[in-house]
């Protein structure tokens, strides 16, 4: 693409030379030779004048444009309009127009540095705001330690007497409650924890088998009485440097999962681990009623349901996966799922082996 000057040139050059050429060939065929001459001098001039012409545009033209096109190259780049050319012209169009961009320039940049103090102002109330729910959700789980204890000493005998069968019921209803509150609240300050940059990771080594049939044992009561099977593929001795506990409630929110997708009698759970060079790719498999694939796109976002009506069957607060992404990613792994509708469903996760020497930032020490 030709720019305004080079065009300019293009245009005089092949004016002048057709007009040079013109009176060339009326100075060899004219039959008066002083009126060839004088035709040809007279085109002499004309081309000449014509390339000082073009200059002389050039010069109250096309350098303005160019740097009003470099103005804006820049401004574009950088969005402030320190740092340009200035410019200088009596053309009444070209400052019109400078004018013209640099007051729409001064009002962009003013726009933006309002902006950016907004969304400054944005991020210090959500951090506020995470921090306050964060003290009130760790006030809120303060009082359910007495009455967890309380009730797990109702149901026992010997300790505050016999209760009847309809305050049995009463009482494990409450316990049961009381239970799915204390996961909910712990489920709220882990995320919490996650979105502040302070969940602790603390790193030891972990066997990998005595890991899996770890949790394996503590599904065992609700798997039994719902009649799914749950197993381990392991084919080989793995080993891991990394946090033991935070691992465990990977797979323990993935198994629950698991857990209130298949059917009772036919559900089928399969937990693992493999090498996969440079980490161990952990996985959790289970025969349930799949999900489809736009479902797949948003399951790890915070308070996402896949089934939200009203009338779900399934409870839970939709921060599980979300809590499972955090935590993967922070111990510097990756999470995605497959799953086919109603065939099976495997999520995956991948964990170093070992630690990674990188730069910590203090929010997460």
């Amino acid at each position: 693409m030709l720019s305004i000057k080079h065009t300019l040139f293009l245009v005089s050059g092949v004016s002048s030379f057709i007009i040079f050429y013109m009176g060339l060939v009326n100075f060899i065929t004219s039959v008066d030779n002083s009126t060839g001459l004088i035709l040809l001098i007279f085109s002499i001039f004309v081309a000449i004048g014509t390339l000082l012409a073009t200059v002389s545009i050039s010069k109250s033209i096309t350098k303005p444009i160019e740097k009003l096109t470099q103005n804006m190259t820049k401004f574009s780049k950088t969005k402030k309009m320190s740092n340009k050319n200035k410019i200088k012209t009596n053309i009444k169009e070209i400052f019109e127009l400078n004018e013209n961009f640099e007051n729409m320039g001064k009002t962009v940049e003013k726009t933006i540095e309002v902006q950016k103090e907004y969304v400054e102002k944005l991020k210090i109330m959500d951090r506020k705001k995470v921090e306050f729910s964060s003290m009130v959700s760790h006030e809120l789980k303060t009082p359910l330690v007495p009455i967890l204890g309380y009730v797990q000493m109702l149901q026992q005998e010997e300790l505050l007497g016999k209760l009847n069968e309809k305050q049995k019921e009463a009482v494990d209803e409450i316990y049961l409650s009381t239970k799915k509150l204390e996961r909910l609240i712990g489920d709220i300050l882990t995320t919490q924890k996650l979105d502040l940059g302070k969940l602790v990771f603390d790193k030891e080594n972990i066997n990998i088998s005595e890991l899996l049939y770890g949790i394996i044992k503590e599904f065992e009561l609700e798997t039994t009485e719902r009649k799914i099977n749950i197993n381990i593929n392991l084919s080989e001795n793995l080993q891991i440097f990394s946090d033991k506990n935070r691992i465990n409630q990977v797979f323990s929110n993935l198994i629950k999962n698991s857990i209130g997708f298949v059917s009772s009698n036919t559900g089928n759970i399969t937990i693992g681990a493999k090498d996969s060079f440079n980490d161990v790719e952990f996985f959790v498999q289970d025969n349930g009623i799949g999900i489809s694939a736009e479902n797949q796109n948003e399951l790890f976002k915070k308070f996402y349901q896949v089934d939200t009506s009203t009338s779900r069957k399934r409870g839970g607060s939709g921060l599980g996966l979300a809590i499972c992404k955090g935590i993967v990613e922070g111990l510097k792994g990756k999470i995605w799922v497959i799953s086919e509708e109603n065939v099976q469903t495997t999520f995956f996760f991948k964990i170093p082996k070992k630690s990674i020497k990188i730069s910590v930032p203090n929010k997460l020490k």
